[in-house]
């Protein structure tokens, strides 16, 4: 009855063990994980900042070129801006 009695209680004991370790892996994963979208709302924000700046100053930088085209037609070329 005692073997019985052991063959039952340890694995049931390794069983809620082994269980207790998934639980706390969980957790640990799950703050990992927030703390991960936390960095990637970060970075997203961050992505963004620098396409806006880099937009401007492609826009920037087009204008001047289109600045310095319509002068060289004029200089060059006798055509007017429009």
């Amino acid at each position: 009855m005692l073997t019985l009695a052991i063959a039952v209680i340890v694995p049931l004991s390794l069983l809620l063990y082994s269980n207790s370790r998934v639980t706390e892996a969980k957790e640990t994963l799950r703050a990992d994980i927030k703390t991960l979208d936390i960095k990637i709302e970060s970075l997203s924000t961050e992505i963004k900042a620098l396409n806006t700046r880099l937009e401007e100053k492609l826009e920037a930088h087009f204008a001047h070129m289109e600045m310095r085209l319509k002068l060289h037609e004029l200089e060059h070329h006798g055509k007017k801006p429009e």
